[in-house]
């Protein structure tokens, strides 16, 4: 598993001479499963039965409970509705475009939106328990009414230096001259929508009903630099649709300020965002109308960030790994929640977390991995990088081996070679090996006296001691089992959310960086306390709110996205910004993804950070085709 390139023009599925493991027939070569339908099916009641009010007013709670949105420059209204069920890639539904296709007929990228929609909860045999969707069509239901609140806290925030302000006193402001810094945030205010197939309803200066209350940052000529963050719609079922912002970046000044720095710019501003969702369901209750709102636990958050240009192929690490990871280790489980119950999606949480063991190399020892499940996911991933990353060779074919997945002891061997090159999280031990898998840089890799596992990326506490039992040969085999066929669940929305980010280094990250990763934020797994404060070294018992997660991350977003290039022999985010791809399904050499059609405007061959600005949503798209991941939708001509 040597990562240097060591025969680039070879095609993907010829074999190098001499390989260490078995290469037969692979149990798969997709991280999503090929070939979904355009309807799912729901995994809850109908809602058919009209809704149950009485002595006890229904307990309402919105899933996603962290919708992800991803900026785009076409028409807000060619925009496609993210992935909502697990393992599947986005399935077009309306009132949502069609995909795969990524772009307009004149070359925009289409904005992602996110759907958020209101489950009912019952008291089941004495456990909370999500009984079904409630919408417009549910009888007894009257309306709902949504609420969300966007902003843009970058230029106004610290800048970000790896881990100061989590670990370390924070870095010097961005743009420190500005006295007044609520000048430099980017807040139209909250804005509400109601009813089926409404809206746009625009997060623009003047529309929220109180515009003293906003802040525009202004340009040289006295003009909104950003003028537009996104909108709300519904569907014609009520269900609320967040539409990010167009990807626009600008500056306050008459012309634009250096851009020296991949993250920190003053004088930049961009449109990426993030907030807070609320709602109310006003049902009729025997006659008489009754407003119910979100429970304590029922409120999300949404996340508008840049697009994924891989969207087929998941990190090593996801959004959902992280957040399962930090829930297993520090988050309580409500004791009330069927969700944790035997037979439940989240049972092997609350297994994994009662059996923690923190520090071992096996910190969950009694807990086996499922094959399909737990340890596939992550070679798949590893060996998809190939179409998208040229630090990736021909060995990671050894990967999807179909022996790996067979716990007879004449493969344990192999097993437990692939298991010397996985990084461990920090604090846990390993027996000796490479360690050097991921390779991706970390959390703060230019400070050498840092740890290994900070400078590079580790896999998560669950995915190591997974990974162990499985070596050990301790798992359960892989099946012949078909793919399900995508579902809609409660929480499969949030799972189907999260797997689709990057769930680390965060360097900064893309759709979040590490202050998602404070277990304190949450007030149970996955869902984020909409009323906490903030843990930022500095604003201690400040509370979150919009822009909280934005705010952190590069300003503008361009510059960051520009410099994800590998570094020597370690990459960055290839799943959301490839690095390399296929330029077509019969090229067998990889080529740079973000590559002029000769030069850029400055006469070079690589992008720089102005050019990123520019020429962003020119680049191509990774997408499947057949059994092979290629390079589609790219401009005929850059810049």
């Amino acid at each position: 598993m040597n990562t240097t390139e060591n025969n680039n023009n070879n095609n993907p599925h010829s074999m190098p001479e001499e390989l260490p493991f078995d290469t037969r027939t692979p149990f798969t070569r997709r991280s999503f499963v090929a070939g979904a339908a355009a309807a799912v099916t729901a995994t809850l009641a109908s809602s058919g039965t009209a809704v149950a009010a009485g002595a006890t007013d229904p307990i309402y709670r919105i899933h996603p409970a962290i919708g992800v949105a991803r900026v785009g420059n076409a028409d807000s209204s060619q925009f496609f509705i993210g992935p909502e069920a697990p393992g599947y890639a986005p399935l077009g539904e309306a009132p949502g475009t069609s995909v795969p296709n990524y772009k307009t007929a004149d070359g925009k990228i289409k904005p992602q939106a996110a759907r958020f929609r209101i489950f009912e909860y019952g008291w089941v045999g004495g456990r909370l328990t999500p009984i079904r969707e409630v919408n417009l069509n549910t009888p007894g239901v009257v309306s709902i009414s949504w609420q969300c609140h966007l902003a843009n806290k970058k230029a106004s925030f610290y800048g970000f230096e790896g881990g100061q302000g989590e670990n370390r006193p924070a870095a010097p402001l961005r743009n420190a001259a500005v006295t007044n810094r609520r000048s430099l945030e980017i807040d139209f205010g909250g804005r509400s929508i109601s009813g089926g197939s409404q809206g746009p309803v625009k997060f623009q200066p003047g529309g929220s009903g109180n515009p003293a209350s906003e802040n525009t940052p202004l340009n040289y000529a006295g003009q909104p630099i950003i003028d537009y963050l996104g909108e709300l719609r519904t569907d014609s079922q009520g269900r609320l649709l967040v539409i990010g912002g167009k990807g626009k970046t600008g500056y306050n000044t008459p012309t634009p300020p250096p851009m020296p720095h991949w993250a920190n710019n003053d004088g930049w501003f961009d449109d990426a965002s993030d907030g807070p969702v609320t709602a109310t369901v006003t049902i009729n209750d025997n006659g008489t109308l009754k407003t119910i709102p979100m429970d304590s636990k029922g409120g999300a958050w949404v996340l508008c960030g840049p697009p994924d240009f891989a969207p087929g192929i998941p990190g090593s690490i996801t959004g959902y790994d992280l957040l399962f990871d930090v829930a297993v280790r520090s988050i309580p489980i409500p004791a009330e929640n069927a969700l944790y119950d035997a037979g439940g999606p989240l049972e092997k949480l609350r297994l994994l977390q009662d059996d923690y063991t923190p520090e071992t190399e096996i910190e969950f020892p009694n807990v086996i991995p499922d094959f399909a499940k737990d340890i596939q996911p992550i070679l798949v991933a590893a060996y998809n990088l190939w179409w998208i990353d040229s630090l990736v060779t021909l060995k990671h074919n050894n990967l999807i081996s179909p022996t790996l997945g067979d716990p007879n002891p004449k493969y344990d061997a192999y097993r437990k070679k692939v298991f010397t090159y996985m990084r461990p999280p920090l604090g846990v031990p390993a027996s000796p090996g490479t360690r050097s898998m991921p390779k991706i840089l970390g959390d703060d890799p230019y400070i050498q006296s840092m740890p290994e596992a900070v400078q590079h990326l580790p896999l998560t506490h669950v995915q190591f001691s997974m990974l162990a039992q499985w070596a050990a040969g301790n798992f359960i085999p892989l099946g012949n089992d078909p793919p399900a066929p995508p579902e809609i669940s409660a929480h499969g929305l949030d799972k189907a959310a999260l797997e689709n980010c990057v769930g680390g280094a965060f360097f900064p990250g893309i759709e979040f960086g590490w202050q998602m990763r404070n277990p304190n934020l949450f007030v149970e797994p996955f869902r984020l306390n909409l009323s906490a404060t903030s843990g930022y070294l500095g604003e201690e018992g400040v509370p979150i709110g919009p822009g909280h997660f934005s705010r952190q991350m590069a300003v503008p977003w361009q510059a960051d996205f520009n410099d994800c290039r590998n570094e020597g022999n370690y990459a960055w985010w290839p799943t959301q910004r490839p690095t390399h791809a296929l330029p077509n399904a019969t090229a067998t050499k990889r080529v740079d993804w973000a590559r002029p059609t000769n030069k850029f405007a400055g006469g070079n061959k690589e992008s720089t950070h102005e050019d990123m600005v520019s020429e962003w949503y020119k680049f191509g798209f990774v997408l499947e085709q057949g059994d092979v991941f290629i390079e589609k939708e790219r401009a005929a001509k850059i810049p």
